[in-house]
């Protein structure tokens, strides 16, 4: 077991809940493939945008590393046409091609990218699209005290918005232990580099700075 699966099993529970209730998944909802077929997920966790895809495709699946993710996702967001499998994003290993590639926060915890992007090329039918979401910052792995403090200025806007009972919840999960063991393991991109590095990879891609997140959009 890697360690990002092993964080990962750890936090599932709380991670499914703080993830349904704050994600937008707007940016790959409005890049997808105009089109019916099938959607890959790489780095799906619990489901979520799996069981949106869904909604639009005859065929989505979602591949993780991490097994308490996978049985989260299998027992909430199971439909006829998803498909949940424990893969590395690493090694892809599919016959069939895709015509909509998706990820949304994996990337950071890959160690050859270009080895996963030409691998998603190679999956992808002609027309198809790359759409990957991922954390950017200026500080390759900021410290903890960062994820605190922004926890703690997240507190009041989530009981406005959520309710106090959640907004505890939320703020147990982004303060916990295991995820701060996490955080501090994780290493971004700056905005520089993914101009460097996925406009290299992946010629005329179209980048989408969201502050918090990077948005890289290909058609083949």
């Amino acid at each position: 077991m890697n360690t990002a699966e092993s964080q990962f099993d750890k936090v599932a529970e709380e991670y499914d809940f703080v993830n349904a209730l704050l994600n937008d998944y707007s940016f790959s909802l409005s890049n997808m493939f105009p089109e019916k077929g099938r959607a890959l997920d790489i780095g799906c966790g619990s489901g979520l945008l799996v069981e949106k895809l869904a909604s639009y495709y005859d065929e989505v699946i979602g591949i993780d590393i991490s097994n308490e993710m996978l049985n989260l996702a299998k027992s909430k967001r199971q439909l006829t046409n998803t498909v949940y499998l424990n893969m590395n994003a690493e090694q892809l290993n599919f016959n069939e091609k895709f015509d909509f590639i998706v990820s949304r926060t994996t990337f950071h915890h890959l160690n050859d990218i270009p080895s996963v992007i030409q691998q998603m090329k190679e999956l992808l039918n002609e027309e198809g699209r790359i759409v990957i979401l991922d954390n950017v910052s200026e500080v390759e792995t900021p410290p903890t005290y960062v994820y605190v403090l922004g926890a703690i200025q997240d507190f009041l806007p989530h009981c406005l918005k959520f309710g106090m009972k959640n907004a505890i919840r939320v703020f147990k999960h982004n303060t916990s232990k295991s995820w701060l063991e996490h955080l501090a393991s994780d290493k971004y991109l700056s905005e520089q580099d993914y101009y460097d590095l996925y406009g290299k990879l992946l010629p005329g891609c179209q980048f989408y700075n969201m502050g918090w997140a990077m948005g890289v959009v290909w058609i083949k």
